[in-house]
């Protein structure tokens, strides 16, 4: 079995109080449930950063976020110290968006070699090597807010952003698409290819399908009732680039997709539903759409593990979702599990008064969400962040949740 096998069997051994061996747990546990016997070990994040909005494993003991204020951080999950990590600026610096949107993706290429997040500009894309996270390169095109990184392979990458485009570049050094700074000794890069997707004005998400080499993206319309997905052949010579775009039935703050290892399933996350996308069904008019447990969730992070999907929200903060069974992951009883955190920093800002007596009236999953979670590569442990849901509230939450 693959390391990707752990969260979820141990749940059903569990509920048959069936004994196993310890080696064949650490295995199994994410694709047939422990769920329902996660605990939450927080990590004290610092007050003056605000709402952790993308994060990713460095390796077993270290782990790299991305905040609405704009720090990239990476965080020591066993001692919990922190550094942060020197954002980079282009030579030739654009001007700078009115309102800073933070950093809202961040990705690894395969091998670890490289990570892929935004710059100071939080319209660029910004490139280091790991494990040292040197500067190589800042990518320079797009005139929005970037909010969607993956890697297709190990040194070519697409990003999508606000400006409706997708792009597609490369960590090789080419003519045309790669200037050399002695100066500051990185690279100013521009795309090897662009994709206007005119129907979607605004990306909001991106994910690349290893299992059928197409692109998933999610994003709205000029108005925000056309809400889409579009599936690129990314990789395909053929040009232009063959390209799908399908209204989603559900249309409110659809801001999250991720897709399955081995299967062509993509995983869209909204305010109230779960939809699910399968790309072998040529006219895409059987799209699922689940709905979220509780009326107004806000859905903001996803990850599969095999056929269970990991989802991070407000109010039930985590849930587990099987796609085969089509049913939500259940405890002993038949109750679907569902995992509140029970820590949340929000500041006392002049904003924070405003809501004073509703935050005193609830508790901390009732306004911090999960934005963004993963897994490490054993699968037993879950790094999960996020803040306060609310737009005008500052706040933070992370955690270690195994």
């Amino acid at each position: 079995m693959d390391n990707m096998e752990n969260i979820v069997c141990h749940l059903s051994n569990r509920s048959r109080k069936r004994q196993i061996p310890f080696n064949y747990k650490r295995k199994v546990i994410a694709r047939t449930g422990n769920c329902g016997y996660l605990k939450e070990q927080p990590i004290s994040i610092p007050s003056y950063y605000d709402k952790i909005f993308a994060s990713s494993w460095i390796d077993k003991d270290h782990v790299i976020v991305g905040t609405k204020c704009n720090k990239l951080i990476e965080i020591n999950v066993q001692n919990n110290l922190k550094r942060e990590i020197p954002l980079m600026r282009s030579p030739i610096p654009r001007d700078l968006p009115e309102q800073s949107a933070g950093i809202h993706a961040i990705a690894l290429n395969p091998s670890r070699s490289f990570l892929a997040t935004g710059g100071i500009n939080v319209n660029d894309l910004a490139l280091y090597t790991l494990p040292d996270y040197q500067p190589y390169a800042v990518g320079e095109f797009h005139h929005g807010w970037l909010f969607g990184i993956s890697w297709i392979t190990d040194f070519m990458l697409c990003t999508g952003a606000r400006d409706g485009n997708i792009c597609l570049w490369t960590i090789f050094d080419i003519n045309g698409f790669s200037t050399y700074e002695k100066d500051c000794a990185l690279y100013r890069k521009t795309p090897i290819e662009i994709v206007n997707m005119k129907d979607i004005e605004r990306i909001r998400d991106i994910y690349f399908s290893t299992c059928s080499d197409k692109l998933g993206s999610i994003g709205y319309g000029h108005e925000k009732s056309n809400a889409n997905i579009c599936i690129l052949d990314i990789l395909k010579n053929k040009r232009p680039l063959s390209k799908r775009i399908i209204p989603l039935p559900q249309k409110e703050e659809n801001i999250v997709i991720t897709g399955h290892d081995t299967s062509p399933i993509f995983a869209i996350g909204s305010l109230r539903h779960l939809m699910l996308v399968d790309d072998r069904d040529p006219n895409l008019h059987n799209i699922t759409s689940v709905q979220a447990m509780e009326p107004s969730q806000a859905i903001r992070s996803l990850s599969f593990q095999g056929n269970i999907i990991t989802i991070g929200a407000s109010k039930t903060n985590l849930m587990f979702y099987d796609i085969r069974n089509k049913s939500y992951l259940c405890d002993n009883n038949g109750t679907p599990i569902r995992h509140m955190l029970k820590e949340g920093y929000v500041a006392e800002t002049i904003d924070w008064h405003i809501h004073r007596h509703e935050l005193a009236q609830s508790s901390p999953s009732d306004y911090v969400s999960i934005m963004t979670h993963c897994y490490d590569d054993s699968g037993m442990r879950l790094f999960a962040a996020g803040g306060p849901l609310a737009l005008d509230l500052i706040g933070n939450y992370a955690a270690i949740w195994e």
